[in-house]
Protein backbone atom coordinates (compact mmCIF):
# COMPACT_ATOMS: atom_id res chain seq x y z
CA UNK A 1 0.00 0.00 0.00
CA UNK A 2 2.94 2.38 0.52
CA UNK A 3 3.79 2.30 -2.76
CA UNK A 4 0.71 2.77 -4.37
CA UNK A 5 0.43 5.94 -1.81
CA UNK A 6 3.92 6.91 -2.91
CA UNK A 7 3.59 6.92 -6.67
CA UNK A 8 -0.15 9.07 -5.97
CA UNK A 9 1.63 11.44 -4.40
CA UNK A 10 4.39 11.75 -6.70
CA UNK A 11 1.68 12.03 -9.75
CA UNK A 12 -0.74 14.90 -7.66
CA UNK A 13 3.27 16.72 -6.98
CA UNK A 14 4.16 16.41 -11.11
CA UNK A 15 0.44 17.34 -12.47
CA UNK A 16 0.02 20.52 -9.99
CA UNK A 17 3.65 21.60 -11.14
CA UNK A 18 2.69 21.60 -14.24
CA UNK A 19 -0.42 23.33 -13.84
CA UNK A 20 1.59 25.99 -12.34
CA UNK A 21 4.33 26.33 -15.08
CA UNK A 22 1.22 26.31 -17.18
CA UNK A 23 -0.10 29.38 -15.91
CA UNK A 24 2.91 31.04 -14.84
CA UNK A 25 3.48 30.98 -18.98
CA UNK A 26 0.66 31.93 -19.52
CA UNK A 27 0.66 34.71 -17.72
CA UNK A 28 4.10 35.65 -19.28
CA UNK A 29 2.79 35.20 -22.97
CA UNK A 30 -0.16 37.43 -22.09
CA UNK A 31 2.26 39.95 -21.10
CA UNK A 32 4.88 39.70 -23.57
CA UNK A 33 1.65 40.68 -26.40
CA UNK A 34 0.92 44.01 -24.21
CA UNK A 35 4.00 44.47 -24.28
CA UNK A 36 4.66 44.23 -27.82
CA UNK A 37 1.50 46.32 -29.00
CA UNK A 38 2.74 49.14 -26.68
CA UNK A 39 6.08 49.43 -28.34
CA UNK A 40 4.35 48.94 -31.41
CA UNK A 41 2.53 52.07 -31.08
CA UNK A 42 5.40 53.92 -29.66
CA UNK A 43 7.84 53.17 -32.71
CA UNK A 44 4.99 54.45 -34.73
CA UNK A 45 4.28 57.11 -33.29
CA UNK A 46 8.56 58.06 -33.36
CA UNK A 47 8.30 57.10 -37.25
CA UNK A 48 5.32 59.69 -37.35
CA UNK A 49 7.22 62.06 -35.74
CA UNK A 50 10.20 61.55 -38.28
CA UNK A 51 8.14 61.70 -41.38
CA UNK A 52 6.85 65.33 -40.57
Amino acid sequence: MDVYQTVIVAAATGFFSAFGTGVALKTDIVWIKKTLELHESRINKVEERAKS
